[in-house]
């Protein structure tokens, strides 16, 4: 017997620049600044069924300018915040390589949307991407064909 899942509605959702300040390439602690209309954005989105998925270009690893560890120190210190505020993200997808490698992941390209709505069995066509560059975040959602949002910072 099959159990068929049913489709989830997802809010993907871009982290620097959108629900915090972009330091740039964030990793410190004390560099987190959690914008307070993204997690009112967020919190609407998960009160109308939502899951809350972040979609992240992290090039700083692949610089060299912080570790992976790093990453997930500030990244889980994002999240607990954010919990702290009534949001709670459904998973985090990241690319940690840098633009000249032409990744598949890294946004504008769609792998990590492709492999989230994989994953986590989206409904695509009642889904919405929102980030504040609409050459990336904007040209990601264009070429996946899903709904976009910017968030004018």
């Amino acid at each position: 017997m099959q159990i068929k899942m049913e489709k989830r509605k997802a809010l993907f959702i871009d982290r620097d620049g959108t629900i915090n300040r972009d330091c740039p390439y964030c990793h410190k602690l004390e560099d987190l600044y959690i914008y307070d209309d993204a997690v009112e954005l967020m919190k609407e989105y998960q009160k109308n069924g939502y899951i809350i998925i972040i979609l992240t270009n992290q090039s700083g690893i692949g610089r060299g300018y912080f570790t992976i560890d790093e990453f997930w120190r500030f990244h889980n210190h994002l999240l607990k915040e954010l919990e702290k505020r009534g949001v709670k993200i459904y998973a985090t997808y990241f690319c940690p390589h840098r633009p000249e490698e032409n990744c598949p992941c890294r946004k504008p390209n769609t792998g990590m949307i492709e492999k989230a709505v994989r994953e986590h069995n989206i409904d695509v066509e009642n889904s919405i991407v929102v980030g504040d560059r609409d050459d990336i975040d904007g040209e990601m959602a264009r070429r996946f064909g899903i709904k976009y949002m910017i968030i004018k910072r």
